[in-house]
């Protein structure tokens, strides 16, 4: 089946180019806002070399992970040219750095993502970085990414379509467990669309959705549900990070009671949380204390602003009432 066009044609995610860092922060990575971010990748030299001929002639026949199963880039190549199922296995690498040096050093980390707290792990932080390919039809269906962490993906080649929803807002036809640790969703991505993508057009909260093409990236924030669906073959790069804006949330995360049910991309998940506290601590001495701090003084003025209007309302006649 193809993607109907409209399914298509909305797009309402904000669209930025030439973005400080400092405007990255304040209005989109501390409010937890998602956005498309134009002309990240031009330094990049795989958006030039990373065609199927040099793919295949830098990996030498490496094995990459494809579902449940590895196969070479030439076996998959051949897999997704005659793909006829609904959904087509997706090539999705957490050591392709480690595989294939070269592709590690075809790409930067984009300059609004540069902090990245896990690094205090060193080898022991969980997987964080992925090269994904795949034909047209497949991708991901709606899940949030681990550990809390946000993330971004950049499209090498190819183009995406992205419907995302809130933290607050599980997507119609999804249904994760009390705990967090399992979601039942629809068995296909196309299955989602033919029957719950109408559903919410007309929500007070709609979702977030655009076509990130050759060149973009899209920022995921921490929490967000998210669906992707290559609607061409694509190449892309897709990072998670944790910065202090979102520290206090993984820390959280990390230390639920079934956090090892919850945690992944690594294999000692009972005890991530006291390990990287105590790598953040000893590289950045105080950073946790004074983020706790400010998050209490939030709190507090936000409760100070409440009680200035319920101050204001007479609780009697629902009016106001002011005092000279």
């Amino acid at each position: 089946m193809e993607m109907r066009p409209e399914w298509l044609h909305r797009d309402t995610i904000e669209r930025r180019r030439g973005m400080s860092v400092e405007q990255f922060v304040s209005e989109f990575e501390e409010p937890n806002r998602p956005v498309l971010l134009e002309g990240c990748l031009e330094s990049w030299p795989a958006l030039q070399k990373w065609t199927r001929k040099h793919l295949l002639n830098v990996s030498d026949g490496q094995k990459f992970a494809v579902g449940p199963v590895s196969m070479t880039l030439d076996g998959y190549f051949q897999y997704a040219d005659n793909v006829q199922e609904e959904r087509p296995l997706y090539l999705f690498d957490a050591k392709f750095t480690e595989k294939v040096p070269e592709m590690g050093r075809d790409y930067e980390v984009p300059v609004y993502f540069r902090e990245d707290l896990f690094g205090v792990l060193g080898e022991e932080r969980p997987d964080h970085r992925w090269v994904i390919i795949g034909p047209a039809g497949s991708g991901s269906s709606f899940h949030v990414d681990p550990n809390s962490t946000s993330a971004w993906n950049a499209v090498i080649k190819g183009a995406k379509k992205w419907v995302m929803f809130p933290p607050e807002v599980v997507p119609p036809g999804v249904h994760p467990s009390a705990d967090g640790a399992e979601v039942t969703s629809p068995v296909s991505i196309m299955e989602w669309f033919m029957n719950f993508y109408g559903a919410c057009k007309n929500w007070e909260k709609r979702p977030v959705e655009c076509i990130c093409r050759t060149g973009e990236i899209v920022f995921v924030p921490n929490g967000w549900w998210h669906l992707v669906i290559n609607l061409e073959e694509s190449i892309a790069i897709t990072q998670n990070y944790v910065s202090r804006r979102n520290l206090l949330n993984v820390l959280d995360f990390l230390k639920r009671p079934n956090a090892s049910e919850l945690v992944s991309g690594t294999t000692d998940r009972v005890n991530l949380h006291d390990k990287f506290r105590n790598a953040i601590d000893k590289t950045y001495p105080g950073m946790i204390k004074q983020l706790e701090l400010e998050a209490q003084q939030k709190v507090a003025a936000r409760k100070k602003k409440v009680s200035f209007w319920e101050s204001a309302v007479d609780a009697k006649t629902g009016g106001f009432k002011f005092s000279f």
